[in-house]
């Protein structure tokens, strides 16, 4: 005995057969100690069925007999209380399913160390529908309103059309589909807004099962402020190389649409800030150029903007007119206006322009006037005022001034106001109209002016002599 307690080997072998029967003392304790006792049940109502498998792109889960089951579980005490009742899931596999109603059976998902005992019900009916897409237009609908004066344009929609997958029994009760803004006294342009997109149906409810692709578009509504309508004058800068002229230009519009506050656009009339260059061109022909339209003090926005205007050019060409009248214009009441200069208040206009516009001009296109306005009474030099037709220029080197006298009608005539007249200015008399002409220091004449004074005196008392009386000769 005490060799083999000596014996590596054999206290090695010992040691084994002691371990192993420990450990199998340990685990039938645990069997046989473990009372049924300590094993617990509960009963767990309303677990929502969770369904998954589905081809949700073709299909849709129209009906389910029952959305919630009753299960009873059991485990040991301290594993049921300590589960929160999420943990507990029942399972419905519509794997591969097609359109139709069909009868599955349930499956579950418990927390570790808790096993089922029942579940009311075990099986469910579901109706599986197909899903049906159709286009619908969006439509913006917007409360509130804009400031006063201020206009709301068309909103653009992007995109404009949605797709809206629902089954076929419900996909005809869809009458639009739409989103809201607000506008809340908006002057500006409502820019880039995202809206939120709804189904609805004929009674103006929400259909919350549609399925709307894309769910949200991009919106703009453009706020106009007011507007008026004005006349467009166009304006010329450069000047064309020599022996070109215009011929006819043509605005692709020629008016246009100015918007701004009220105060600016009372204070417009016209627009006159189109402006053309005419240095860009350089030779004979049809042309057409892009103006920009400068937005004046004030103004937001001008329509339409740019534009486009066609130009001729041709070969310059002259023409002279005579016996164009001379107007007088701006004579006050008390003043009177002679023209000295030129004679008959008409005078000759050397014009260039166009041969087409040249052939077909009358004395009557032309209007040459003199402004006598605030000029004080003389003689005096005044230039003339030639108004000309579009495209019609004055010859060079023509003489644009005019003689003229002012009288003032309430002035008092004096001596150094009486014009005596040249020798040039006197008429010869013809005989017989004033008798003959006599020299006044001439003795003849007083002899002849005594002698008829005596005659007339003779004369004179004869006829106051009595009548009866005779005469001796």
């Amino acid at each position: 005995m005490e060799r083999w307690i000596k014996n590596n080997t054999v206290v090695k072998i010992l040691a084994i057969a002691v371990s192993i029967l420990l450990w199998g003392m340990v685990h039938i304790e645990d069997d046989t100690t473990t009372p049924t006792s300590s094993m617990d049940s509960t009963i767990i109502e309303n677990v929502k069925v969770q369904h998954y498998g589905l081809d949700e792109s073709l299909y849709v889960l129209n009906a389910i007999d029952t959305e919630r089951v009753r299960i009873e579980v059991e485990g040991k005490r301290s594993a049921i209380t300590s589960i929160f009742n999420d943990d507990y899931k029942v399972m419905l596999d519509l794997t591969e399913m097609k359109e139709g109603t069909f009868t599955v059976p349930l499956s579950y998902e418990l927390p570790s160390g808790v096993q089922l005992v029942s579940m009311s019900p075990s099986k469910v009916t579901v109706t599986i529908e197909k899903q049906t897409q159709a286009s619908f237009p969006v439509t913006i609908v917007t409360t509130g309103s804009v400031a006063d004066n201020y206009v709301m344009g068309e909103p653009i929609i992007e995109p404009n059309q949605v797709k809206v997958t629902l089954p076929d029994s419900e996909l005809d009760g869809v009458i639009k589909v739409q989103g809201k803004i607000k506008l809340e006294g908006s002057t500006e342009t409502i820019s880039d807004k995202k809206v939120t997109l709804i189904a609805l149906d004929s009674n103006g409810q929400q259909v919350k099962d549609a399925l709307i692709e894309p769910s949200e578009v991009s919106v703009q509504i453009p706020i106009i402020p007011p507007s008026k309508i004005v006349p467009l004058n166009i304006q010329y800068s450069g000047s064309l190389p020599d022996g070109l002229v215009l011929s006819s230009t043509q605005p692709s519009v020629n008016k246009v649409t100015v918007y701004g506050p009220m105060d600016t656009l009372s204070k417009i009339e016209s627009y006159d800030a189109a402006t053309v260059d005419l240095s860009q061109i350089d030779a004979v022909g049809s042309f057409t150029l892009d103006v920009e339209l400068v937005l004046p003090t004030g103004v937001v926005k001008i329509e339409p903007n740019p534009i486009q205007v066609v130009f001729e050019v041709v070969a310059v060409g002259e023409v002279t007119l005579d016996n164009i009248p001379v107007e007088i214009e701006g004579v006050s009441e008390d003043t009177v206006v002679t023209v000295v200069k030129p004679e008959g208040k008409m005078v000759s206009l050397t014009l260039s322009g166009a041969y087409t516009l040249l052939n077909n001009l009358e004395i009557s296109d032309i209007h040459v006037s003199i402004n006598a306005e605030n000029l004080k009474p003389g003689v005096q030099e005044v230039p003339l005022i030639v108004s000309l037709p579009q495209f019609i220029t004055l010859g060079s080197e023509q003489v644009m001034t005019a003689t003229i006298e002012v009288t003032d009608k309430n002035a008092t005539p004096t001596i150094n106001d009486t014009v005596l007249p040249n020798d040039d200015d006197i008429e010869p008399v013809e005989e017989g109209e004033m008798g003959e002409m006599v020299d006044p220091t001439d003795p003849v004449k007083d002899s002849i002016d005594e002698v008829e004074s005596s005659e007339t005196q003779t004369g004179t008392d004869i006829d106051k002599a009595d009548p009866n009386t005779e005469t001796i000769p």
